[in-house]
């Protein structure tokens, strides 16, 4: 790193889930980049993806840990976060980006076992992590004269806010996690806990160009108006840079808001 830069983030400790690929991904680089010693990146993919993301962390300056870890058990997210405490002595910032697209189609034709587990992943998940991140980061001090203990960036989407025909369980989910953001916000605010969360649009990821998504003519035709209204291409990067703004003690008065980023 760089003496000379003025770094976003003051030297703490990144946790990021979904952190293996895309956007979670883009954080943990971001909070790399931006000043972070110690990043930790928690992901249910193979070790190999795991192991190929820490080590591009590492090139950009931080220490890294990487934990196979599924968001939805409170065990594994439990060992994760003391994990994390072990290695690097703390937690300062956290941003929850696991999640799952969800089942595509109108309400009367969604399978409930298909809704049910969009939900567990991207709301349940979320509110597992928070319990534990905001467990640790209340038990220290702030890491910087700006008093701020912790802070965390949920992702939620421009879902979050609006909706689409065809997105019943993915809008639900995201309504939830903005709702418990807010919540969160308010209960550690004054413990100098803040809380946030962020809202992409379409965001071109590898996994985006790869899994077949963009083959789903309503998701094509959504994407294409995305863009043609945004006049460009937008990606990971620009999101976690946004994280990486979010969470930094300048931003200390920011609380309980959602970022869109839908330009």
């Amino acid at each position: 790193m760089s003496p000379s830069k003025q770094w976003v983030l003051p030297s703490g400790v990144a946790f990021v889930t979904g952190g293996a690929r895309g956007l979670g991904k883009a954080v943990a680089l971001s909070f790399a980049r931006e000043g972070c010693r110690g990043v930790t990146i928690v992901d249910v993919l193979p070790d190999d993806v795991l192991e190929a993301t820490k080590q591009e962390v590492i090139k950009e300056g931080a220490k890294c840990l990487a934990i196979r870890c599924d968001v939805t058990d409170e065990a594994q997210v439990e060992k994760a976060v003391e994990a994390t405490v072990a290695e690097f002595g703390r937690l300062d910032y956290a941003a929850n980006a696991a999640g799952v697209a969800g089942p595509l189609g109108f309400t009367t034709a969604v399978d409930a076992a298909a809704f049910d587990k969009c939900l567990k992943i991207n709301t349940l998940g979320v509110f597992i992590c928070m319990k534990f991140q905001l467990r640790q980061m209340e038990k220290q001090q702030p890491l910087t004269l700006v008093p701020q203990r912790g802070a965390i960036v949920n992702f939620a989407s421009v879902n979050s806010i609006m909706s689409g025909s065809t997105t019943v369980a993915y809008t639900a989910s995201k309504h939830a996690v903005y709702g418990m953001t807010k919540t969160a916000a308010l209960e550690y605010r004054q413990k100098n806990i803040r809380v946030n969360a962020v809202s992409p649009g379409f965001v071109y990821t590898s996994m985006a160009a790869t899994d077949g998504s963009l083959g789903d003519p309503r998701l094509a035709e959504a994407w294409a108006g995305f863009e043609a209204r945004q006049g460009r291409t937008a990606w990971p990067e620009e999101i976690g840079d946004a994280v990486a703004l979010l969470c930094s003690p300048k931003m200390s008065l920011v609380n309980a808001q959602n970022l869109v980023c839908d330009k």
